[in-house]
């Protein structure tokens, strides 16, 4: 759960409090770019050297920024504030945490750093969190930064809350597999056996209403430089089309995960390679499908619902102009349906692979399936430039 502050809409004397808490985000920051160039010792002096203690901590505990994968090393990290964090649901002791949670007050403080940001809370964010209560959840750690808007780039106090919850992992009898591109084409997915394909079906998002919102913003910003009130609206539209997108990736992950859990199926998801992605956006794609293309989102929703539940959850590249029974290259016809031309084997092409899971079956169903709990950082958000996301795909722990 990420909650969002407009520094604008906060009282005087939380915005003073903001900048200091924005000068030492910045400090902060300025030692883990040192921490990983390995010239930076740990401080001796608070609160500078709480921050450092929770940021290894938490390294340490979910599994993320030990050991580079493949040599991949940001030149600055710019990662948020961590703290410890307790939640409140009736009369417990308060233990001065960094963070804590009042329910029955209805408010988050947020302290440790020299001073205290008292914050209201909203009815969906209580009710998200004892949702995740009953379900089994606590809180384990959060973490708070100060920086844009990835929509509209407006200053925002962020406050995210991590919570926990320790399950048993599902032993899959089926996999269901995910074909995960470009989202106008639809969310392709299909429950498999090793002898059939028990379900299928496809999950789209409103296009047509999107498209025609891209147009509308796209006339819009054509006229911003010389209208004001069209920058306002533009923005107003752009906003609007990411809740339509948030909101139909929301409902289809959840249903997803409903589907793995009544079939008990571990989690197959097949993601084109970044450089399909990157070819895509510079081929003949319109400016207006472009956006159909970022299908990040859905794919940490997935596995941080996966992980929640103990749902097995894999990422699998999965041939799609490949032929599930002879191998031969297929070609394409009209409709984005493949045929090979060695066997005369025919499907769309969302469908290729879950005949090559089905095909790989028992490979798939081999209880080698892991979801790093580094996964619970997802909601976590860049914090004005590497993110704790970029973390975790760059970073591992080094267990030899």
């Amino acid at each position: 759960m990420v909650l969002k502050y407009d520094l604008l809409q906060l009282p005087p004397e939380a915005a003073e409090k903001v900048s200091a808490l924005l000068r030492l985000q910045e400090e902060f920051r300025r030692w883990a770019t040192e921490w990983l160039r390995g010239k930076a010792e740990k401080p001796e002096r608070n609160p500078l050297k709480y921050f450092v203690v929770e940021f290894l901590y938490a390294g340490k505990a979910l599994d993320w920024l030990y050991g580079v994968k493949n040599g991949a090393t940001p030149k600055r990290l710019k990662p948020p504030l961590i703290f410890n964090a307790q939640l409140r649901l009736d009369k417990e002791k308060d233990f001065s945490r960094g963070v804590f949670v009042d329910i029955p007050k209805r408010e988050v403080k947020v302290r440790r750093w020299g001073g205290t940001l008292v914050l209201p809370l909203g009815d969906k964010a209580v009710n998200w969190i004892l949702a995740r209560v009953e379900e089994g959840g606590r809180l384990v750690m959060a973490a708070a930064w100060v920086g844009p808007s990835k929509r509209n780039r407006v200053a925002r106090l962020h406050v995210a809350l991590v919570f926990r919850r320790e399950v048993v992992p599902m032993q899959p009898r089926r996999l269901l597999v995910i074909d995960l591109n470009a989202l106008h084409n639809g969310l392709a997915w299909a429950v498999v056996e090793a002898e059939r394909i028990v379900g299928r079906g496809i999950l789209r998002p409103h296009v047509s209403k999107i498209l025609h919102l891209q147009k509308v913003m796209a006339k819009l910003d054509s006229v911003c430089a010389a209208k004001d009130e069209a920058c306002s609206e533009a923005s107003a539209v752009k906003s609007r089309i990411w809740r339509l997108l948030r909101a139909w990736e929301d409902e289809a992950v959840k249903k997803l995960m409903r589907l793995a859990l009544q079939y008990k199926a571990a989690v197959i998801v097949d993601i084109p390679n970044d450089g399909s992605v990157r070819e895509l956006k510079k081929s003949g794609y319109t400016a207006e499908k472009k956006i159909f293309l970022n299908f990040g989102r859905i794919r940490r929703r997935l596995r941080g619902l996966a992980e929640w539940y103990g749902v097995p959850y894999r990422e699998q590249r999965l041939y799609s102009t490949l032929c599930p029974r002879c191998g031969a290259k297929m070609e394409q016809l009209p409709k984005r349906r493949m045929r090979c031309v060695v066997c005369g084997f025919e499907t769309h092409r969302d469908e290729v692979p879950f005949h090559w899971a089905q095909k790989r079956f028992h490979e798939l169903s081999i209880p080698s399936f892991s979801s790093s709990a580094a996964s619970l950082l997802w909601k976590l958000k860049k914090g004005g430039g590497y993110s704790l996301s970029c973390l975790v795909r760059n970073w591992r722990h080094n267990t030899s």
